[in-house]
């Protein structure tokens, strides 16, 4: 990959992959097909060069909350990171490392991780190192779509064109057949919950009608991939410590600065601030807030907010002459910040992730009316200083897009806080029993982070005695408990190769409060982990398991039942009662601790 820094790919590497295979192409529709000649006069290799050589040069560059709306060369400041399936470990910098795992698979990671610049990534370098086509496909752009008008294979085509392919739909699909692509599906998790299960249908379908073709999903991590059996799931794994010190030395930034950031990066940041320094999104913000900053903050929600603060302030530390940025509404920092936190609340449940500049004026408008601001400011304006002075919009053609999810979560969490205790319990309930089956955000936690009481009072407690309350009525029976959650066992490996025993989630919604609950009471998961390597009877029934059915499989606890496994297997999910019983247990002492406070003079101001 050093070979790419910072060139871009040769016009003669993109005309020799055209021309090699557009001729494959050519021979395999031939033999397959009676009309020769009508293919015959068709040129593929042409199509192909000029849709190659227009993607190349727009995939090739991108904004990040860095540079705001300059785009610089992807392997400027790209680092390639590894991804894991199992005990397998798979250098990203060849994409063929990555396709040698199948034609079909998913690469999961969390916010900030990298997902997207890996997929621009495998594309390039696809085309310097397959013979495979490939094609990078925008899920989110779905979401405009009205659900029976979604089609894959339509719009991969539209997105061939888009970029100069002249070939009519016809002989696109004669080439499908052929295998000659690589397909990349970028964001499946920007996907709307209602349209989630006709795109899966569709990427399925799709992969399933052209077996030979190769297909990436990358998404946050989801339950529900469960289900695609055929294929690979994957995670991305973070930067280490000289990954990330690779990271910031390729930046394009104040170079003074950046050398004292590298220095204390390697002497002590990146081992006392691990989990952020780890992230490349978090990493950069690291930087960008190095020249103002007393201290790192400890938690995600302090670390947003002071990202915040210096984006709305900050000078442009990419430039050699500092200037600042002026903001055109004319708001300050507090109600710039009110206006924003209303705008990712109202986007963000509407799943709406990036905007044309109607829709981004609706929000904006909407927000005014929600705010209350005294101070009237024009919404384009407002719409500018989101994209060109505070740099957390990015505007590219004619959308507008997040320059990270991550900073949407966080003013949408943010906003939440600002509701009345009966509207935040009636709307986060509402939303979590209509979506927490695909919940791929960090919203939650932050939520959790910014009120933790108030997120356990509201959000947490009552559905969880209800829990306790039914589990009782059952003679506290773990048959019960567990198939009110669950489905069934899944056999997984660790990232260490050893086995685990799973459980795959039936009941979404009393999943996501019980996990939250275990969070909110600093639940040791530690615990987890000691049980399944150190717990003898675990280990002889996690084998029992495993050779009954085989790694990675889910058994259902029918089935369990008609092997006589079924006694078995919940003596395999210990760690699961472990937690509830903690969960139940830690009831009383809440409700005497939270909810039986004393309301006197001196209590009150306590908790004030």
């Amino acid at each position: 990959m050093n070979d790419l820094d910072y060139n871009k790919i040769t016009a003669n590497v993109i005309s020799n992959l055209a021309t090699n295979v557009g001729k494959t192409v050519l021979e395999k529709i031939t033999k397959r097909c009676k009309d020769t000649l009508t293919k015959g006069e068709i040129d593929f290799g042409i199509a192909f060069e000029r849709y190659l050589t227009e993607s190349e040069k727009s995939i090739s560059m991108a904004k990040t909350i860095l540079y705001g709306q300059t785009p610089h060369h992807l392997y400027s400041f790209f680092e390639c990171v590894k991804i894991k399936n199992g005990r397998k470990r798979i250098d990203t910098s060849n994409v063929n490392n990555v396709l040698s795992l199948g034609h079909k698979i998913i690469i999961t990671g969390t916010g900030g991780i990298g997902k997207s610049m890996l997929m621009k990534h495998c594309f390039l370098n696809a085309i310097s190192n397959t013979q495979l086509i490939p094609v990078l496909i925008e899920l989110r752009g779905l979401n405009e779509i009205p659900k029976d008008n979604i089609s894959i294979e339509d719009y991969i085509y539209d997105t061939l064109c888009i970029f100069g392919f002249k070939l009519e739909k016809e002989y696109f699909k004669y080439s499908l057949e052929t295998g000659c692509y690589l397909i990349l599906f970028d964001g499946y998790d920007e996907v709307k919950n209602s349209l989630s299960s006709k795109v899966t249908k569709e990427i399925i379908d799709f992969s399933n009608r052209y077996p030979e073709n190769y297909v990436v999903v990358s998404s946050r991590p989801l339950e529900e991939f469960v289900g695609w059996s055929d294929f690979t799931e994957c995670s991305s794994l973070s930067l280490n410590k000289q990954q990330a010190l690779s990271l910031i030395s390729k930046l394009d930034y104040d170079e003074e600065l950046k050398q004292k950031f590298y220095k204390q990066l390697e002497e002590e940041l990146y081992d006392k601030y691990e989990s952020f320094a780890s992230n490349p999104l978090l990493l950069t913000i690291m930087l960008m807030t190095f020249e103002e900053r007393i201290s790192i903050p400890d938690n995600k929600t302090d670390f947003y907010e002071q990202a915040f603060s210096t984006l709305f302030h900050r000078h442009d530390a990419t430039k050699k002459g500092k200037y600042k940025r002026e903001i055109t509404s004319g708001l300050g920092y507090e109600d710039f910040k009110k206006v924003f936190s209303y705008f990712c609340f109202r986007s963000f449940f509407k799943n709406q992730y990036e905007f044309n500049e109607k829709t981004a004026v609706e929000n904006i408008t909407r927000a005014k009316e929600k705010t209350y601001l005294y101070d009237d400011f024009s919404e384009i304006n407002y719409l500018n200083d989101m994209v060109k002075a505070v740099c957390v919009l990015v505007h590219e053609g004619l959308n507008y897009r997040f320059s990270h999810r991550s900073f949407q979560e966080y003013f949408a969490a943010v906003y939440t806080t600002q509701l009345s205790d009966e509207e935040q319990k009636r709307f986060v309930t509402s939303w979590l029993k209509s979506s927490a089956g695909r919940l791929t955000t960090d919203y939650l936690d932050i939520l959790c982070e910014l009120q933790p009481d108030r997120f356990m009072k509201n959000i947490l407690y009552e559905p969880v005695c209800n829990i306790c309350k039914e589990y009782n009525k059952n003679h506290r029976s773990k048959s019960w408990l567990v198939e009110r959650l669950f489905s069934g066992i899944r056999i997984r490996l660790t990232n260490e190769g050893k086995t685990k025993i799973a459980l795959r989630i039936e009941n979404s919604y009393e999943n996501t409060i019980l996990s939250h609950m275990s969070d909110y009471l600093h639940y040791c998961y530690e615990n987890d982990v000691l049980y399944t390597e150190q717990d003898e009877e675990y280990i002889e029934v996690a084998k029992e398991l495993k050779a009954k059915y085989g790694e990675n499989s889910f058994v259902s606890f029918e089935e369990l039942r008609d092997d006589e496994m079924y006694d078995k297997a919940l003596k395999s999910i210990k760690w699961f009662f472990n937690r509830a019983e903690h969960i139940f247990n830690s009831l009383d002492d809440i409700e005497k601790n939270t909810f039986g406070r004393k309301t006197k003079f001196e209590s009150m101001l306590d908790e004030l």
